[in-house]
């Protein structure tokens, strides 16, 4: 691509369009492009020079639009690298800016609302909000489990709870907003994946007490053993809640695994498993079997074997910056 060209595509996302080019290209050389698959058809007369990803396929719905949105939730998240509960693969998802006291409401495939000059910023030359706006929107959705997934995830990225909160505060009053600051409060920055996230919601739903998150299990001796993903310190029981799409294709990881909760359970420690399809009774049968390892942890008479560390947070991903 010519660097004309370029330099106006790096300023909306990777796109352009087709009278962008036509102001470098002759119209035959743009058809011919466009014929070669040289440049992707993204929207009618808007290309790219790569194949179509979550940001140039938002770019280019933002500057078909005209240009005076912002690129929000389900696709924002996308951009921040958020945790999602399901995967979106939907239209793009954007906010038109409202002015201030206007309600939020949806509109044209829109959402329309109130978004603060500091609640958004400019990543290749594309609006999108911020992490904590974005966040604050999805977490007002009525699916809390959903929400949750995404409040921890970004907490577990390296957002603070109070920028979260202090977004919440500017939509007072918004349809979800009670909802999204219980579970600002409830979110933690140690769950490591979905289902973890939502283990959370189902100890708290059976009356399970919350346990202590990414433990470090060592020998007495100070041998590592493992980080578990669930530790009751009182009740010396563990829980890891986990697919068993990695143990069906990887049959070292799956010994690997067995010879760690052997290890355990010879420290004198309790292990139950936890599994997506736990879900099925929002994790009564779960809590079941936590309440049968609770029981038998602390009739257990010797003492412990093993020794507890706590973990040393560090944020899992990036967040992309203003440019």
């Amino acid at each position: 691509m010519r660097p004309e060209l370029q330099a106006i595509a790096l300023r909306q996302g990777g796109v352009f369009t087709r009278a962008q080019a036509l102001t470098v290209y002759s119209r035959p050389q743009v058809e011919r492009l466009v014929r070669e698959r040289t440049w992707h058809v993204l929207r009618h007369g808007i290309y790219a020079a790569a194949p179509a990803d979550v940001v140039t396929t938002a770019a280019a719905r933002w500057l078909a639009l005209g240009g005076r949105d912002v690129i929000s939730h389900e696709t924002a998240a996308q951009w921040h690298g958020l945790n999602l509960l399901r995967a979106y693969g939907g239209v793009p998802m954007m906010t038109r800016l409202r002015p201030a006291g206007a309600a939020p409401v949806r509109v044209q495939g829109l959402y329309a609302a109130r978004v603060p000059p500091g609640q958004r910023l400019i990543v290749r030359g594309v609006p999108v909000t911020t992490l904590a706006r974005t966040v604050a929107d999805l977490a007002r959705q009525p699916d809390r489990d959903a929400g949750l997934v995404v409040v921890e995830s970004a907490l577990g990225g390296g957002m603070r709870r109070q920028e979260l909160l202090d977004v919440l505060m500017t939509c007072a009053g918004w349809p979800g907003a009670q909802r999204a600051r219980d579970l600002a409060v409830f979110g933690t920055r140690w769950s490591e994946t979905a289902l973890e996230s939502l283990a959370r919601c189902w100890f708290e739903e059976q009356g399970i007490p919350q346990p202590e998150q990414q433990r470090v299990i060592r020998r007495a001796d100070g041998g590592f053993v493992g980080r578990v993903d669930f530790l009751w310190r009182r009740y010396r029981t563990v829980c890891e809640v986990d697919g068993r799409t990695k143990y069906e294709s990887d049959a070292a990881a799956l010994w690997k695994e067995k010879r760690r909760e052997d290890t355990m359970r010879d420290l004198g420690l309790e292990v139950v498993r936890g599994y997506w399809s736990d879900g099925g009774d929002r994790g009564a049968e779960l809590a079941e079997r936590l309440r049968r390892s609770f029981g038998r942890g602390l009739g257990a008479t010797e003492s412990a074997a093993y020794l507890i560390e706590s973990p040393r947070f560090t944020p899992r991903h990036a967040q992309p910056r203003a440019s």
